[in-house]
């Protein structure tokens, strides 16, 4: 459960440790209203979380946040996903593979033409009859994907690509993830990460900080902690792969205009994002400094080490 801000330690909602207030900050990617969310730092797994997320949080989900394409076009835009599935595959050949927060599915297109068996959870109605018609994979419509993952078969695979940060409680649906999961099968994810160079630099300017829609940002050791109580254990990690790499840049364009969201930024914005972006890509080259890790979890059996 997310917390109100009234006490100065509220609890952290995922260990349970004293936070303290981080800072403030508006709508910046998108421009949604005025209202400013205070995020707070917890001082054991040093997670930062919304302590104040709105009452119509669907309303920061308007209809243009998804844009998929025409159906001519889907499998060219998939191929951008191929590096993520190729990944999984490495520990995964084939087997059903379940996607959280599939969005309109270019992961799942994707996986699906790999040889998975793919089935999407999604709350996004759209988004599902897309899947179903177009992305032509199995779509379950729902925003409590612990309840779906009981009903269905046992995954080889469930994929998050940043949505984790975006559930009320994550760690209620990575116990549900590594109850499901056989011994042997695989969790990959992708998320921001709050131990990155630019959030260092950029604090809630940071265009990963999403706020209200990001509920949490989780530092991958804290991760690694958790998911290891699950029987889920840190097989690969990169800030360095294609996706990383997109996220880096996309971070230092939404770094330098007031209202990102809102309009073309000014040619001088524009060369100073690609210039930030050239001088500090050997800094986010170097382990866990880019602006989101990929990780994939293996579930081991009881007793392997």
């Amino acid at each position: 459960m997310i917390h109100s801000a009234v006490d100065d330690a509220a609890p952290c909602p995922l260990c349970g440790s004293p936070s303290d207030p981080a800072f403030r900050v508006g709508d910046r990617n998108r421009g949604l209203g005025r209202t400013q969310f205070l995020y707070r730092k917890c001082r054991g797994c040093r997670s930062l979380f919304n302590a104040e997320v709105p009452a119509d949080l669907g309303a920061y989900y308007t209809a243009d946040y998804y844009r998929w394409p025409e159906p001519a076009e889907l499998d060219r835009h998939a191929a951008s996903e191929q590096p993520r599935v190729d990944l999984i595959r490495h520990f995964a050949p084939s087997g059903r593979l379940v996607e959280i927060g599939a969005g309109f599915g270019l992961f799942a297109r994707a996986a699906k033409l790999a040889g998975f068996e793919v089935t999407a959870i999604e709350m996004n109605g759209p988004c599902c009859d897309y899947l179903q018609s177009t992305v032509g994979v199995g779509a379950v419509c729902s925003n409590d994907p612990v309840e779906v993952l009981r009903g269905l078969p046992a995954p080889d695979v469930v994929a998050m690509w940043h949505s984790l940060e975006h559930v009320p409680d994550p760690w209620a649906v990575t116990r549900a993830i590594g109850a499901a999961l056989a011994p042997g099968g695989v969790l990959a994810l992708a998320m921001p990460n709050p131990q990155s160079v630019q959030f260092r630099l950029l604090g809630r300017r940071w265009a990963h900080v999403d706020a209200p829609r990001h509920l949490y940002l989780i530092p991958l050791p804290a991760l690694v902690v958790h998911l290891a109580d699950q029987g889920l254990h840190l097989e690969q990690v990169t800030c360095d792969d294609p996706s990383g790499r997109h996220w880096n840049r996309f971070g230092w364009e939404r770094a330098f205009p007031r209202r990102p969201g809102e309009r073309t930024a000014p040619r001088v914005i524009r060369a100073a994002s690609k210039a930030a972006t050239q001088v500090m890509r050997p800094l986010e080259r170097r382990p866990l400094a880019g602006a989101a890790y990929t990780a994939v979890f293996v579930k081991r059996a009881p007793g392997d080490r």
